[in-house]
C-alpha cells in the first residue's frame, strides 16, 4: 500500500458542479456528437467504490451501446490501463486519465474530508463490497478525490447527475440512462 496516498492533495480551484440543464464542461476524452453520454469521475484506482463503479458502467455499455460510457481516472495513464485489466477490463466503456484532476475541478469535483473515505457509512459500504468479492488494491492517485456521475444528452446538456455524499455511495447508471433516454 502507497501511504502518500493518504496525504492530502493540494486544492484545486474549482468551478461549480454543472447542474442539470447546462452545458458539460470539457472532458479529458473526446465525445461523439449527437449520441448521448455517462461520465463517472472515479475515485482513486484501486479504491473498491470505483472498481465496483467500473463493473456497473461496464454491465450498463453491455445493455445499452448506444449510449457513451465514460470513465475518467486521476491515475497515470499506466496504471490506470493496468487497473483495468486487473479488475476484468473495460469492455464497451471509454477510459480517459486525469492525474492533473484539472477535468475532476472543472466538473466541481474536489478533496473531501477524511469522513467522506473513513466515515462510518463509506466503511460499511466498503465491507458490503467486500462480502462481494471487491476489496482495496494498490492504489494510484489520492483517497481524498471526489467521486461524481453525470449523464449527458447528445448535445453535451447535462441532464442528470450524482455527487455523493460520501465515498461508498455509487451512482445508480439506471437512473442516469433514463435520463438520457
Amino acid at each position: 500500500m502507497d501511504p502518500r496516498t493518504f496525504l492530502p492533495p493540494r486544492p484545486l480551484a474549482l468551478d461549480p458542479a454543472p447542474r442539470v440543464g447546462e452545458r458539460a464542461p470539457r472532458l479529458p476524452v473526446e465525445l461523439e456528437a449527437g449520441r448521448p453520454a455517462v461520465v463517472a469521475f472515479l475515485r482513486h484506482t484501486g479504491c473498491p467504490f470505483a472498481e465496483a463503479t467500473m463493473h456497473s458502467l461496464r454491465e450498463a455499455a453491455r445493455r445499452s451501446p448506444e449510449v457513451q460510457w465514460v470513465a475518467v481516472s486521476h491515475a497515470a495513464d499506466a496504471a490506470t490501463e493496468r487497473w483495468c485489466r486487473a479488475i476484468g477490463g473495460a469492455d464497451g466503456v471509454r477510459v480517459a486519465s486525469d492525474p492533473t484532476r484539472r477535468a475532476y475541478a472543472d466538473w466541481g469535483l474536489g478533496r473531501t474530508s477524511l469522513g467522506h473515505f473513513l466515515g462510518r457509512r463509506s466503511l460499511a459500504a466498503a465491507g458490503g463490497l467486500a462480502r462481494r468479492g471487491i476489496h482495496n488494491r494498490h492504489p494510484h492517485g489520492t483517497r481524498w478525490q471526489s467521486a461524481g456521475a453525470f449523464a449527458l444528452d447528445g448535445q453535451a446538456v447535462v441532464r442528470w447527475r450524482m455527487l455523493p455524499a460520501h465515498a461508498g455511495e455509487l451512482p445508480d447508471l439506471d437512473a442516469a440512462l433514463r435520463a438520457v433516454t
